[in-house]
């Protein structure tokens, strides 16, 4: 681990080649890693640190990949860097976060501590009066928070609105880069604009929203309006009870990763002014958000129906290609069926928006994970990333990637900065959870899935993730609880070969076998044959389980390269058939 205390013997100049002074540099350096930016990112704080401090002492040899996982990320002496890319993914993110402090705590700073791309050394500028020397802050942008409209207003709803603006306003504030105004309840008077009832308003961007009381609770409905050219560029909707405001929260949350993203990304991600596209879209887009496989597969026929309005609506296109991906990696499609479909509506995304973050998000996760072109897809997933590093999404997509090639630590950073942009998205809390699990950190799964678990009672993956992490610890009875449990994922072909499997690990041969009837009843649907490798993997019945993951290749079975990381085939790894899988996989060097 990276000690500075250890290198302050070390004589070192007193100023940097430009001119700035090493104290100058330090007290930045100590500025940039105390603020809410950097506080939290331990890793990403050891990073800067260590490569401020290298540069400061004059040693540029030592700031390359090599030097850097050993003293920074604890790697040992055997690492590769061409094959363990921890330090370039950090590099990336921390890129990403100085350039978040600059845009926001540390627009005013006169030093300046920067990380050029493709170089791990460290450029320092000063920045005088005038603003030269450096890139000056990003314009401060005024935002307006409309008032709300009410649908079957309850007495409370001008108290429970000024509420709503309150934690919507927070949320946007604590940003530093946009002025908010906060129209209050009564709203005042009204002109019309484009046949629309509108307030006159000089600022950048209104948010507007609808408050519908339900007897349940109540559904609030978000959306942000660009005063430059009229269009509405977002919107999302929230389901809350009062006083619980948490689902609030995270919607000003989604709202502030919409606002700072970069324009040219801002601009990608633009709904269709037409109202009937609009509302399948987002209606797609919230069955896809609640990241249940039931829920998916209904968001693809809300994308379809977008586009059957209009088939050049780029964001359509790359939504259709993600969700049929994800319903065949399920089960609900079989590969032969959607996977031309899913490349197509990926290919067709990028050519009308190239701009698009999420179109090269479907593009490259379809290369990955049914083309197997690792290469191309990461590539694809990587400009997803440099066009938004603030959504979420590219970085899941990518650290599902990074797992596939069994480069756990990559996969995890990635995913934690999914959880740094979105901490209550149960779908990235989950992969976490998953991610612990094939990494074979089965204690830190369970943990991570009873978290979710608790977040979301009714939610099935988290109960499907603590079956895998039991399995893996050899509880076989608790693993067979939690995958019983899972049965809201509706997607019985999935659990029955992991139930499958633990009966047959538990000494439970009769109902392992029962399973196997079952798979073979639901013969006139898709079903995965890796769910019958898992059961016959726990029947000691290792040629029957390799003939059916070489089924599974042959079907080019989307599902394959993840399922291929679970505990389950570990007493296969070294049978050459089945290392011969992964290298038709393109999961491992030829061999000569």
């Amino acid at each position: 681990m990276y000690n500075t205390s250890a290198r302050t013997i070390i004589e070192e100049p007193a100023t940097t080649p430009n001119g700035i002074a090493a104290s100058d540099v330090r007290a930045e350096l100590d500025q940039i890693l105390r603020s809410r930016v950097f506080i939290q990112s331990h890793r990403i704080r050891r990073f800067l640190q260590f490569i401020v401090e290298e540069s400061l002492l004059g040693q540029p040899h030592r700031l390359k990949e090599y030097p850097i996982g050993l003293e920074v990320f604890d790697r040992r002496e055997a690492f590769d860097p061409r094959v363990d890319s921890i330090v370039r993914v950090e590099a990336r993110r921390l890129r990403n976060k100085l350039e978040e402090y600059y845009r926001t705590e540390g627009h005013g700073d006169h030093v300046r501590i920067l990380l050029r791309k493709g170089s791990y050394m460290p450029v320092f500028e000063h920045r005088d009066s005038t603003g030269q020397g450096g890139p000056g802050p990003a314009p401060r942008r005024t935002v307006e928070i409309a008032p709300l409209s009410f649908i079957n207003p309850a007495p409370n709803a001008g108290q429970l609105a000024d509420e709503i603006q309150r934690r919507l306003a927070h949320v946007l504030i604590k940003e530093g880069c946009l002025q908010v105004i906060a129209q209050p309840h009564p709203a005042p008077p009204a002109t019309e604009l484009n046949g629309l009832s509108r307030h006159v308003t000089n600022a950048d961007y209104v948010i507007e929203g609808s408050l519908e009381f339900l007897p349940t609770g109540s559904h609030l409905i978000v959306q942000l309006f660009n005063s430059a050219d009229g269009s509405y560029s977002w919107s999302e909707a929230a389901n809350f009870e009062y006083p619980d405001l948490r689902g609030v929260t995270e919607l000003a949350q989604s709202l502030l990763r919409e606002l700072v993203a970069p324009p040219d990304a801002l601009i990608a991600r633009r709904h269709s002014n037409h109202k009937e596209i609009r509302d399948f879209y987002l209606q797609g887009r919230y069955y896809w958000k609640l990241a249940t496989p039931d829920s998916i597969r209904n968001s693809v026929a809300c994308f379809t129906s977008a586009l059957d309005f209009d088939a050049n609506y780029a964001a359509g296109w790359a939504a259709l290609s993600q969700a049929l991906l994800v319903s065949s990696m399920f089960g609900f499609l079989a590969p032969q069926e959607a996977g031309d479909r899913m490349k197509e509506a990926a290919l067709k995304a990028v050519s009308l928006n190239p701009l698009l973050p999420e179109a090269h998000v479907a593009l490259g996760s379809v290369l990955s994970l049914f083309d197997w072109n690792w290469a191309a897809g990461e590539q694809e997933l990587e400009k997803s990333i440099q066009l938004d590093s603030h959504d979420p999404t590219g970085h899941v997509a990518y650290g599902i990637h990074l797992a596939c090639r069994e480069r756990f630590d990559s996969a995890l950073a990635e995913v934690e900065r999914a959880l740094e942009l979105d901490p209550a998205s149960l779908f990235p809390n989950f992969i976490l959870g998953w991610l612990y699990g094939v990494s074979r950190r089965y204690d830190e799964a369970v943990s991570q899935h009873m978290l979710v678990s608790q977040l979301a009672p009714d939610y099935g993956l988290p109960y499907f993730g603590l079956g895998l992490a039991y399995a893996g610890k050899g509880m076989f009875d608790d693993a067979i609880a939690h995958f019983t449990n899972a049965n809201p994922l509706k997607c019985r072909s999935l659990l029955r070969g992991q139930l499958g499997y633990c009966y047959a690990m538990a000494g439970r041969r009769e109902e392992a076998l029962q399973e196997l009837s079952a798979l073979n009843e639901r013969s006139p649907y898709y079903v995965s044959p890796v769910s019958f490798a898992a059961i016959y993997a726990g029947l000691n019945d290792p040629e029957q389980a390799l003939r059916h993951l070489e089924r599974a290749l042959e079907a080019r079975d989307t599902s394959l390269p993840v399922n291929l990381l679970n505990p389950e085939f570990d007493t296969l790894r070294s049978e050459p058939r089945f290392q011969a899988i992964r290298q038709r996989l393109g999961l491992t060097e030829p061999r000569p």
